[in-house]
């Protein structure tokens, strides 16, 4: 389970601007089961691009909030 501030890698193209290996914050849990995130990606300057829901099959955690460290 992915917990607040974690960082996920997109692991499919999800839309036009939301695409594999893009990298997105967990800012959101919905208290669904299974469980759904909302994600906030975002540019280089930190300006959000998009703020979409997904599903853990969508992505995969690339760094862990709560130790700050690398998954991969």
């Amino acid at each position: 389970m992915l917990n607040i501030n974690d960082v996920i890698k997109v692991s499919k193209n999800i839309q036009e601007n939301i695409r594999e290996g893009d990298v997105g914050t967990v800012v959101h849990i919905f208290g669904v089961t299974p469980p759904v995130y909302e994600i906030e990606f975002s540019d280089d300057q930190g300006r959000t691009i998009e703020t979409v829901s997904l599903k853990e099959e969508d992505m995969s955690l690339y760094w862990v909030a709560s130790t700050e460290t690398y998954v991969e």
